[in-house]
């Protein structure tokens, strides 16, 4: 007999981000097993219908009432939440979710699965936001049945999280190889540097710009190459800050938004992939192995969560947060480590494979 699942979540297709991303992947295994799937969402754009039906799962969005930061608060969400619920086998909510309070009081132990997936930093002025997130957060933990989080190293070093370590399990992403990868010429002079994702303030692009420039006059020879949507409205301010720090350095190069079938000539491309991010809004980097699996080592930030995909595969290094010198001095030592594709793409796959994934998510659902 076939379970019903109700995935609450605020944002999802063809909104794209990190979350939305791993949501795909654990709708993908949950049919698998033979589950009946509802998503319960916001309608962030008022072109997309409210009501569909994709590849045999339903997707009910609702109205937004009030934006808060990148996204709404919506009270037709907690209304069809209450509504519908009662109807499902399993509910499974994905963190941070605006609307977890009232729902919160609405959520059975022996039903409830939550996805932790990160908690949202915000400027001093809005720290009660964050307070309203990490506090419902360990209350709907300490109600559900499991919690999945990506990454144990990100969820126990968070404060107070630790007193529910027992009931929690890492299932972090998949990434499946591509049949072409980067071969990397070891003995080249010129390094081509990469980043792909959202030109927001807490992915640390500034740091990436100076390690540039610093590059530039010691006279390395390098391309920094940035993949990211230039006219994203809500990081106008951000964007034309990065633009500003980049303006006398011919090395760097904004490209805008990529495609997929762009992303795979850009990570091919490339010689060394860099996340700079500096706070828990990326809380693991899901990026870093999609540029793993083209053979391509990785530097990234020693921030908890995102350190823990370097850490595991040994596929790159990591590099202090915030520290112009260190990501220099790391650039430089990637440069000269004789990383192999093959190998890189071997150690990838032995943690973050879709076998994994998938007996994991059939044990926890």
């Amino acid at each position: 007999m076939s379970k019903k699942v109700l995935i609450v979540t605020d944002f999802f297709e063809p909104h794209k981000s990190g979350i939305v991303t791993y949501i795909s992947q654990l709708i993908d295994s949950l049919k698998n097993n033979n589950c009946e799937i509802t998503v319960l969402t916001t309608r962030f754009n008022n072109k997309i219908s409210k009501i569909e039906n994709l590849n045999g799962v339903k997707i009910i969005r609702c109205k937004p009432f009030l934006k808060i930061s990148r996204g709404f608060y919506s009270i037709d969400l907690v209304f069809k939440y209450i509504k519908l619920y009662k109807k499902f086998d399993i509910v499974n909510l994905h963190l941070p979710l605006v609307e977890i309070f009232p729902i919160i009081f609405f959520l059975k132990r022996k039903q409830t699965n939550i996805n932790y997936h990160c908690l949202p930093e915000f400027p001093i002025i809005l720290k009660f936001v964050k307070f309203y997130f990490y506090f419902f957060g360990i209350c709907a933990s300490l109600i559900s049945k499991k919690t999945i989080v990506l990454s144990k190293d990100y969820f126990n070093n968070i404060l107070f999280h630790n007193i529910i370590k027992k009931k929690i399990i890492e299932i972090p992403p998949y990434i499946l190889l591509p049949n072409k990868y980067n071969k990397r010429n070891i003995e080249k002079n010129s390094i081509k540097i990469g980043y792909l994702g959202r030109l927001s303030d807490e992915k640390g692009l500034e740091i990436l710009i100076e390690a540039s420039n610093k590059l530039l006059k010691n006279k390395y020879d390098h391309e920094l190459i940035i993949a990211g949507d230039k006219e994203d409205k809500r990081f106008q301010k951000y964007i034309k800050k990065l633009f500003y720090k980049s303006k006398n350095n011919n090395r760097i190069k904004f490209i805008g938004k990529i495609n997929e079938l762009d992303k795979s000539k850009f990570l091919n491309n490339l010689d060394i992939f860099i996340l700079p991010s500096i706070n828990s809004f990326e809380a693991f980097g899901i990026v870093q192995l999609e540029a793993m699996s083209y053979g391509i080592p990785v530097l990234a930030s020693n921030i908890i969560g995102v350190r823990s995909i370097i850490k595991k595969t040994k596929n790159g290094f990591l590099f202090e947060n915030k520290n112009i010198d260190d990501l220099y001095e790391k650039i430089l030592l990637c440069n000269i480590t004789k990383f192999n594709a093959i190998n890189i793409r071997k150690n990838l796959e032995k943690t973050y494979n879709k076998e994994i994934f998938n007996s994991k998510v059939l044990n926890s659902f």
